[in-house]
């Protein structure tokens, strides 16, 4: 038979475990560790005056440890007979004053209030195998015992994996029988393990105090997970978090130690161990150039860039450790709602973490390089939180990157790596009525920071005189805000569901609505149908909408807005000449291929624009067009020229608003 116990009948046979000792024979057996590994945390919680009871003794030598040290007051109990015998010959004259007892530790013969201190190492992880009705019911007598024998004020003090379904459990069970709880993080034993070359599991320490039960308990739990002290959490939900971070660290770094990853998206939260918010992401990158100089390095990302295509992406972070010559990359991204005062501190923070990510031929000693954009961190600061019934919670937050300017952006946290809306801000100095100047922070209507806006933008110079506009999806406005402002024959119609985003955009992103800017809010779809019916018609429309099903590999727009049926109620609604705009961002190549067919068969010429280095492409539908496909490629460049010097001389630059070079490189006739 197999020594490794895998159902809970094994875990509760007597035969099992008498079996398996037998086999094991005088072989110690240690869960988790032995003394010199657990004792730094047993000696602050477990007392040498205490009377101990170690239930599911095993064969470990921990008790016979704690005896010689002068722990002289310890019970030993196990369901196993012959391990019962084993050890008491063992140590019946080392120990002459600890007891051995056969016995089954969820029905005791023990008096009530016997013991100061239980003391489980790795009992209740070989209890618990799983969260069935069967296991748990198990368990809980097993708890029931152990608070029958303990006394008030006395400690349940278990070493344990904290494996997801005995963390859920203990976190429901303890508080809500009115117990103190702790749970401590034994690196030691973690270390140990790591260095003889096993993989290591997050060894931890759960210690709950007994107190008489009182009505409208208020449920006491603190961790103590290395580095930060002891702090009382709020919610269980941190405590998972902070639990499930160090384990997932751990096998990651087991990983690492043992194969390379070049290819794999592989990355790691790192939690804030007092309030269990993420605190950074660290994204690791194996480079496949054996001939990189740097064998390993770290990228701190600075506020704000972390969109970009080259921290944002997997493909842009191995250029970046291409770029940096490393063979293995760190890219940390820092996170929303925490501080971080320079780099220095970010490096001395992330040191130890990151060298447990480093190649396992790397010495131990290997000083590790750091690297950024300049040395700045940049800076974020948020602006307002609010919550939307159809994109759930915002926030709008001014960020600084390093060396650029301050950008305002609006993110939905559902989905915190998508910058929704994006203006840059500028300041301007105004007289003060009592004389001075003062400065203050404005919207720059002269910049689109979205590249599809820009591509969007770009495909109005298909039609000739452009007049009436309708935009489904208006966001923060900074695209209807340009499109105001520069094409001033043009009125503008925005349709947005939300009246969030509205608000949003008039408080804080400088939309002013007038007779040529106009809002709706409406479902895009019920709008079109209404104009459709009522006659209306554009020279322009434009789909900037996002999808809220995340499920479907197209999260723009959402999928009904293309299709076939609808796009014949938007081709009634065009003028003469109109042109259909639609930002399309899908993932899905045969979403994609099919969604491009569905277009096609609505609007005979269509456009693709593929946006570099993004999921983004933009499709210029129209209704008619020149027959040679060249000669359409021709138009769509020629209405672009004009409209570029247009732009320019209103914005008064000599700079090109639209990259020519690299339109033409991605433009394709569908």
């Amino acid at each position: 038979m197999s020594l490794i116990p895998k159902t809970v009948q094994d875990f509760s046979s007597k035969d099992y475990w008498n079996t398996f000792f037998s086999k094991r024979g005088d072989k110690v057996f240690e869960w988790y560790g032995d003394y010199a590994e657990l004792c730094g945390i047993l000696h602050k919680y477990v007392r040498p005056q205490d009377n101990i009871l170690v239930p599911g003794c095993g064969s470990s030598t921990i008790s016979a440890d704690l005896y010689k040290v002068g722990y002289k007051c310890i019970t030993n109990v196990d369901n196993s007979e012959v391990v019962i015998k084993q050890m008491h010959e063992r140590y019946s004259s080392d120990c002459p004053d600890m007891k051995w007892m056969k016995m089954d530790i969820t029905a005791s013969s023990f008096q009530n209030e016997e013991f100061t201190c239980v003391l489980d190492k790795a009992t209740l992880d070989a209890l618990m195998t799983d969260g069935s009705s069967e296991v748990v019911s198990l368990v809980n007598k097993y708890f029931d015992e152990m608070s029958r024998v303990l006394r008030v004020g006395g400690r349940y003090v278990c070493v344990t994996l904290l494996q997801a379904h005995i963390l859920e459990h203990v976190l429901n069970w303890f508080p809500k029988n009115g117990w103190i709880m702790r749970i401590c993080r034994c690196e030691d034993a973690e270390k140990s393990q790591a260095e003889s070359g096993n993989f290591s599991f997050p060894v931890f320490v759960l210690v709950c105090t007994k107190f008489r039960h009182v009505d409208n308990f208020k449920q006491v739990i603190e961790v103590e997970l290395g580095g930060e002290g002891v702090h009382r959490v709020e919610s269980t939900q941190e405590v998972v978090r902070n639990i499930q971070q160090l384990q997932q660290f751990s096998l990651l770094r087991h990983t690492l130690h043992s194969q390379h990853i070049a290819g794999e998206d592989t990355s790691v939260e790192l939690c804030d161990p007092k309030t269990g918010g993420v605190r950074y992401v660290l994204h690791i990158v194996d480079s496949l150039k054996k001939s990189n100089s740097l064998k390993f390095a770290v990228f701190i990302v600075p506020h704000g860039r972390e969109h970009e295509w080259m921290f944002g992406s997997q493909r842009g972070r191995e250029k970046l450790a291409e770029s940096a010559g490393a063979r293995r990359l760190v890219v940390v991204h820092l996170m929303r709602g925490q501080t971080y005062h320079s780099l220095q501190g970010i490096q001395e923070e992330l040191s130890a973490r990151v060298m447990e990510l480093a190649p396992s031929a790397l010495p131990s000693n290997t000083k590790i390089p750091f690297l950024s954009v300049g040395e700045d961190l940049g800076s974020r600061k948020e602006v307002t939180r609010g919550q939307s019934q159809y994109s759930g919670d915002y926030l709008v937050e001014d960020v600084q990157p390093p060396g650029a300017s301050k950008l305002r952006r609006l993110i939905f946290l559902a989905n915190q790596n998508v910058v929704q809306s994006e203006a840059k801000l500028i300041t301007v100095k105004e007289k003060k009525k009592k004389g001075g100047v003062k400065e203050k922070v404005s919207v720059d209507y002269s910049f689109l920071s979205c590249e599809h806006h820009v591509a969007m933008v770009g495909g109005m110079g298909l039609v000739e005189l452009a007049s009436d506009l309708l935009l489904v999806g208006l966001g923060g406005g900074p695209l209807a805000t340009y499109i105001h402002k520069y094409f001033p024959k043009v009125t503008v119609t925005a349709v947005d569901i939300d009246p969030s985003m509205v608000h949003i955009a008039q408080k804080w992103f400088g939309f002013v609505p007038n007779s040529r800017l106009k809002v709706e809010i409406n479902d895009g779809i019920k709008y079109i149908q209404s104009a459709a019916a009522d006659g209306t018609k554009f020279n322009v429309i434009m789909f900037d909408v996002d999808s809220k099903d995340s499920t479907v590999g197209m999260s723009c727009p959402p999928q009904a807005f293309i299709e076939i049926s609808f796009l014949e109620v938007v081709s009634s609604c065009l003028k003469e000449g109109g042109v259909l705009i639609v930002n399309l961002v899908c993932r899905d190549v045969q979403l994609k291929k099919k969604t491009l067919e569905d277009v096609k068969s609505v609007f005979p010429v269509v456009l693709c624009q593929q946006i570099p280095e993004e999921v983004n492409c933009v499709l210029f539908c129209l209704l008619s067009g020149l027959k040679r496909p060249e000669k359409i490629k021709l138009r769509f460049e020629k209405g672009l020229r004009t409209l570029n010097e247009s732009l320019k001389q209103q914005q008064k630059t000599n700079e090109d608003i639209f990259s020519f070079s690299e339109i033409t490189e991605n433009l394709t006739i569908v």
